[in-house]
């Protein structure tokens, strides 16, 4: 339950960043560096609370530990949150959620080359049919703006996250998942704020410009997309695995961002966008196959 929690909230994002671009509040509208930046502002002071509620007692960070979590911090500041805003404005909200997908699929590759996991069948189909799904969604075009560039940038957004699920595991085995994702998140948000600082009055300006806004800003991407839904997959990490919380996640991400998109944007699926997320989602399910019969 909890990660599928964290995939509706991180299902929001797209869609909410999406219709944010096309809303004119005093001839400005929002663009992927200020959205970046508005949404590293407004959550800083909940993470430095919880991270200060969640502290470790009695525990020293080693250097090892504190590289981890700079090194999470920028994936998280300049990776997961600009270089998703960015594929936004070149693609299609729901190419974006269902590549977003793919990172299981990404991570089950990850470990089999750097920690020598071999994979198993089901793995193997399951990157194989990732892999047709990545190519129909990724040949598609809906009409709604879909184009390679903002796929292109897409993979590279899942390579992030695939580094930034493996740095949150070994974490999350030391310390809470809140502190975690209060630091990680928390100081990737720090660090797009200082390197745009010049795009925070305006973005705090712009996101107050209407109550409408301000809702999907503070409320939809910030609190719900950037706190609750980290927070919400890293405690999934630790009792369930890293697998089962990444595949949960991203079912309930491409259901929430998809439905949002045809509600919100009226986004249509043309035959090939419907065949990859088919393919995509047969994936997923094969990534859960091992976990279930171990079980």
């Amino acid at each position: 339950m909890l990660a599928i929690a964290a995939g509706v909230g991180w299902g929001l994002l797209a869609p909410f960043s999406k219709l944010m671009f096309g809303i004119d509040a005093g001839g400005a509208r929002f663009d992927a560096e200020s959205l970046t930046v508005a949404r590293a502002v407004w959550p800083l002071p909940l993470f430095a609370l919880i991270a200060y509620l969640a502290r470790p007692r009695g525990v020293a960070p080693t250097r090892a530990n504190l590289a981890a979590f700079a090194f999470a911090a920028v994936l998280v500041g300049f990776g997961l949150n600009f270089l998703y805003q960015l594929a936004l404005e070149r693609t299609s909200a729901a190419h974006v959620v269902l590549l977003q997908g793919v990172a299981p699929l990404c991570l089950a590759a990850v470990d089999a080359l750097v920690f020598r996991k071999p994979l198993d069948g089901p793995r193997r189909l399951a990157l194989g049919l990732g892999l047709a799904g990545i190519v129909c969604i990724s040949l598609a075009r809906s009409g709604a703006g879909a184009s390679l560039a903002g796929d292109a940038i897409m993979a590279v957004w899942i390579a992030v996250f695939a580094a930034y699920s493996i740095v949150t595991r070994r974490l999350t085995a030391i310390y809470s998942p809140f502190f975690v994702i209060a630091v990680a998140w928390g100081g990737g948000f720090a660090l797009v704020a200082a390197s745009g600082a010049g795009l925070i009055p305006f973005a705090l300006q712009h996101t107050l410009a209407s109550p409408e806004l301000a809702l999907l800003v503070i409320a939809g991407i910030g609190i719900t997309s950037a706190i609750a839904a980290p927070i919400a997959h890293a405690a999934s990490v630790r009792l369930s695995g890293m697998t089962i919380a990444t595949a949960g996640s991203q079912y309930g991400a491409i259901a929430t961002g998809l439905l949002l998109s045809y509600l919100l944007l009226d986004e249509t699926l043309v035959p090939l966008t419907v065949a990859g997320a088919i393919l995509l989602l047969l994936g997923l399910a094969c990534t859960l196959l091992p976990a279930r019969a171990a079980a």
